[in-house]
């Protein structure tokens, strides 16, 4: 009797590390972003970073044939400039990224998510050491941490 009660209890606990919205959905292709912009090998840095977080993430395993999903977008504009300054230097700088993102499932032939105007920001500074960031890589790699945060909360997390 006890061993039925346990058993009955572990299985009401089990865990799934697909999405309760869209439980058909375990396969993702990304696609290579188009760069509208002239930072240079941008959009494979992006690529690369994506990748590793749905492989981390594991929700979805990224497939080359047969997709049930797929992630594709554009880099529409890059800008890194000037944020903060005491008047003679700069205290701060501020990478911004906009971006043209569109999750469609492919099994149903319809899109999950799709925003044209994703605009990321992350400020860095090279000479405050207080800063999170102290690099213009290290701001663009969180931009890119947050733009996959973005997507799975707007595609696969979606209520």
């Amino acid at each position: 009797m006890i061993i039925l009660i346990l058993v009955i209890f572990l299985g009401a606990c089990s865990y799934s590390v697909h999405s309760n919205s869209f439980p058909h959905l375990k396969t993702i292709v990304i696609l290579p972003f188009t760069n509208s912009t002239t930072e240079y090998n941008l959009e494979e840095d992006l690529l690369n970073e994506l990748s590793n977080l749905f492989i981390n993430d594991g929700r979805l395993k990224i497939v080359t044939i047969s997709p049930d999903c797929q992630l594709e977008g554009e880099i529409l504009d890059y800008t890194d400039k000037i944020y903060t300054y005491d008047g003679t230097t700069i205290d701060a700088y501020q990478v911004k990224i906009l971006f043209k993102i569109v999750f469609t499932d492919l099994k149903k032939n319809s899109i999950i998510w799709q925003n044209n105007s994703l605009i990321l920001s992350e400020t860095y500074s090279e000479t405050d050491e207080s800063s999170e960031f102290s690099s213009e890589a290290e701001a663009q790699n969180e931009i890119m941490k947050d733009l996959y945060d973005t997507i799975i909360k707007n595609s696969l997390e979606e209520w």
